[in-house]
């Protein structure tokens, strides 16, 4: 099976060298867990490796997005600027209840509602894409329908052997009772919790799928650096 780095040289040893290609990656976490930073990684890899990328993003502008992998060392400006990647920003649903329409914000801005509208969006020399994060399009939904409507995403992104990062949120992962971990080809947990061995809050991966690789159950161990997400050089004892 071939594989894409995730941008993170030691997470790239535990997949056996990366994400599997073509296949739509689930990554969930509270804020602040690193779900943004893990898909900037991702797309500084594969833009460096001549992929066409892109972002789909729902809770940022363009300029914020390339201000932020900036300040972490993975510039994506030259990427942007070349076309090599393609940052769509999505109005989010909540923001046609305050009033505020997508012409207000510019051109940058699409007000969509439906999560499959997304696959009108994406080029088709498009090879990696990165969403953050589906959990706004499960707003107002069933989670019987939103699961659906992820099916549909990841179906497309795989029939057009897409390599995809598709972000979550803690809160939305659990109101619509985890359902899209069952339309993923892969699902990877960032948590924040107390490690039983220091007594210290850190952050951890769990993997709790990826099909087509050996992986480990145990926690990752895991940090937010200037430099991005570094994974720890030694584990914790097992819980």
């Amino acid at each position: 099976m071939n594989r894409l780095s995730t941008g993170i040289s030691r997470f790239d040893k535990k997949l056996q060298g990366g994400y599997p290609e073509g296949e739509s990656i689930l990554i969930t976490g509270e804020p602040g867990t690193g779900k943004t930073i893990m898909g900037i990684q991702f797309l500084h890899q594969a833009c460096s490796q001549g992929k066409k990328c892109m972002m789909i993003a729902t809770e940022e502008t363009p300029e914020k997005i390339l201000l932020h992998a900036k300040l972490l060392g993975f510039d994506l400006k030259p990427f942007f600027e070349s076309n090599l990647l393609l940052i769509m920003r999505i109005l989010e649903m909540r923001a046609s209840y305050t009033g505020i329409s997508s012409e207000s914000l510019g051109d940058t801005s699409m007000h969509m509602e439906d999560l499959t509208n997304l696959t009108h969006l994406i080029a088709d020399d498009v090879e990696a894409v990165v969403i953050d994060n589906i959990g706004t399009f499960s707003i107002g939904d069933e989670v019987r329908l939103f699961r659906d409507k992820l099916e549909t995403i990841a179906y497309f992104l795989s029939s057009q052997k897409i390599t995809s990062l598709l972000m979550i949120d803690g809160t939305a992962h659990e109101l619509t009772h985890r359902i899209a971990e069952y339309s993923t080809y892969g699902t990877i947990r960032l948590l924040t919790k107390e490690n039983p061995y220091t007594g210290k809050m850190e952050r951890f991966m769990h993997i709790p799928k990826m099909r087509g690789t050996k992986i480990s159950l145990d926690p990752i161990v895991y940090d937010i650096s200037d430099e991005g997400i570094k994974l720890s050089t030694s584990q914790g004892k097992k819980d």
